[in-house]
């Protein structure tokens, strides 16, 4: 009995060691932007690497929560400098969360001719789901640190509450063109 308590922790033993030789490096940080701050994780996979995000969205008209999920292409890893190790990425990627966006509705106004339609630019809350696109440059340093700067417009579409007494509308996603503006992320890696 003895010995084979011995051989099954040897297998389990050599069993763990073999997975954790052949584990994929992943590395997890926070990404710090104009459209919020963000939780972030980062899977290796062979030269590739899937993105994932969580965290507070700072739309026009405050807070909200959005998720992403991103698959990034390593296309070129220049040698730039002797230690650590540089890499350009982009990648396809789906966004969805509970955030705030700019939108038109057309009102009457009453006014000394009657009533007149006017436009008013509120921000409302609602759900959002888009597509998103990513391009990125990253440093992994020789010890175990990560920096990356990227840009990740969302294209898609916002289902907003509705404004006041309004009733909901549909429309792009407008504030999602603030990903245009380049985003910071660090992580730590292991």
């Amino acid at each position: 009995m003895k010995h084979i308590c011995m051989f099954m922790a040897a297998v389990l033993l050599s069993c763990c060691l073999s997975l954790t030789s052949s584990a994929q490096p992943r590395a997890v940080g926070l990404r710090f932007g104009a459209t919020g701050l963000e939780a972030s994780y980062q899977h290796t996979l062979g030269k590739n690497f899937i993105e994932a995000e969580a965290g507070m969205d700072f739309g026009y008209g405050g807070p909200g929560f959005k998720a992403s999920a991103s698959y990034n292409f390593v296309f070129a890893r220049p040698a730039w400098s002797d230690r650590g190790s540089w890499a350009l990425y982009a990648g396809p990627g789906l966004a969805m969360g509970y955030v705030s966006d700019r939108t038109t509705y057309t009102v009457l106004v009453s006014g000394g001719m009657g009533e007149l339609p006017a436009r008013i630019h509120p921000a409302d809350h609602g759900f959002m789901l888009s597509f998103t696109g990513q391009v990125g440059l990253e440093y992994n340093f020789w010890f175990p640190l990560q920096l990356s700067v990227d840009i990740r417009p969302y294209f898609g579409f916002h289902i907003n509450d509705g404004f006041y007494s309004y009733r909901s509308k549909t429309g792009f996603y407008n504030y999602g063109m603030m990903g245009f503006i380049p985003s910071l992320s660090v992580r730590y890696r292991f």
